[in-house]
């Protein structure tokens, strides 16, 4: 019988949904294949592993969160760097609501895997921010790497809110999300210190 694109799409929705609840190793592929609603040799026509399954389900993901219209690639190009750090802050928060899945498999990853997987995205991350740089431009002070200083306030939102939706620890910066991302472009624009110290 011949492998459809429907079965195989159930099949990573049904691997999806188990390897973030269960883990890797505490799923089976036999579970995959009854919540998927194929059978067992189904899963084999599509993926000769269960590790080549994982590992589709996150290069899928991949390719989807750095497609052109998700909100952090639109505010990248829409202005030029600091300008936009609340804007990327919003972008963050939209992010972290709608890839929580696929950041749900990159902890199963980190723990299951030791990063074997992901390890690839973030080696490149900073290619992709550089042109970024190249295409949007960036104003900021002569000694400060425009890549790495971008890189860095997208890591800090996302940190705060994967600890406000993933980890569900809600407030724990004692201010509202969008009063945290005002605070964050605050500290971002002009730093801890005191005017003329």
């Amino acid at each position: 019988m011949k492998p459809t694109a429907e079965n195989r799409t159930r099949i990573l929705k049904a691997a999806a949904s188990l390897f973030r609840k269960q883990g890797y190793h505490g799923t089976s592929t036999r579970e995959i294949a009854v919540k998927a609603g194929v059978s067992l040799g189904n899963i084999y026509n599509h993926f000769p592993t269960k590790e080549k399954l994982f590992a589709t389900l996150l290069a899928e993901y991949e390719a989807e969160y750095f497609s052109p219209d998700q909100p952090l690639a639109k505010v990248f190009t829409s202005a030029r760097f600091p300008d936009n750090i609340e804007a990327l802050g919003q972008a963050s928060k939209e992010t972290v609501e709608r890839f929580g899945d696929y950041m749900r498999l990159i902890y199963v990853d980190m723990v299951e895997f030791d990063a074997k997987h992901i390890g690839r995205i973030f080696l490149a991350m900073r290619e992709r921010y550089s042109r970024v740089q190249l295409a949007a431009g960036a104003k900021v002070a002569k000694d400060v790497d425009p890549v790495a200083a971008m890189m860095m306030v997208t890591f800090g939102y996302f940190n705060f809110f994967i600890m406000e939706r993933l980890f569900k620890v809600k407030g724990h910066y004692g201010m509202s999300e969008d009063e945290a991302i005002k605070f964050f472009g605050r500290v971002y624009r002009r730093g801890v210190m005191p005017p003329n110290d």
